[in-house]
């Protein structure tokens, strides 16, 4: 049984490629706020290839968020994000668990998925991937937001 961390879950990585491929954008693509937009600059740089690795071992598409929110300025040119993202699977272990620690101030972890997703997956048993990254550029050609 595959693990992230200390969860336990099961996959169901063709029907999560086919539900991704349903869609044409994910939520951050979808909104014009500055701090999304921002983000669909920085995301390249903030993701570990570690973390793109997990995301591909469960099928999902990396520019394909359900949703990704600015939680503020850290410091200047510097920006805390989170984000979600769901795979077609089940949970076999779970629980209040530590985050995994990627380095460089991002962590992800796991959890039942209570949060909107993609419509594609909307109607199919999912699992939540959340993300926290601290130390996001602000890359736009415009004042950033404290």
């Amino acid at each position: 049984m595959p693990t992230f961390g200390r969860w336990k879950y099961g996959v169901d990585r063709e029907a999560t490629l086919h539900a991704y491929a349903q869609v044409e954008r994910g939520g951050s693509a979808r909104c014009d706020c500055a701090g999304c937009r921002n983000f669909r600059l920085a995301r390249a740089r903030v993701f570990p290839a570690e973390f793109l690795a997990l995301l591909d071992s469960l099928g999902i598409d990396p520019v394909k968020d359900a949703e990704v929110y600015r939680g503020g300025r850290v410091e200047t040119d510097t920006h805390q994000y989170g984000g979600w993202y769901h795979f077609v699977g089940s949970l076999e272990e779970t629980g209040d668990f530590p985050t995994v620690d990627f380095g460089g101030g991002f962590s992800a972890w796991m959890c039942r998925a209570t949060a909107p997703s993609l419509s594609s997956l909307k109607a199919l048993p999912t699992v939540q991937v959340e993300f926290l990254a601290t130390a996001v550029p602000w890359l736009l050609d415009e004042p950033e937001p404290q």
